[in-house]
């Protein structure tokens, strides 16, 4: 089954964002992570505010990945949905 966003609240955390997806026509939800180096892998010391803004302008691609990666069934063992720079090399370009 998809994916569909169930709000726009989104979390910082130590290392990333995190936000919420909902599994179309259930109440389950899952975790998506965005790792940081996912928004940003040049700054040796990435600046919060700058960080929020790449997300916030590649937020629907990190929609688009995570609901490809649980497509596929790559969801780690706690449920969450984790999206590293690894997933993004070629998508985000």
């Amino acid at each position: 089954m998809p994916l569909e966003r169930v709000d726009m609240e989104v979390v910082r955390e130590a290392h990333g964002f995190s936000f919420s997806m909902r599994i179309v026509e259930t109440t389950q939800t899952v975790r998506v992570f965005v790792a940081d180096e996912a928004l940003d892998d040049n700054a040796p010391l990435p600046d919060e505010d700058r960080l929020r803004a790449q997300f916030e302008a590649y937020q629907k691609a990190f929609e688009a990945i995570a609901c490809a990666k649980y497509a596929h069934g790559r969801v780690a063992a706690n449920g969450v949905i984790v999206i590293a720079l690894a997933d993004i090399v070629g998508f985000i370009k």
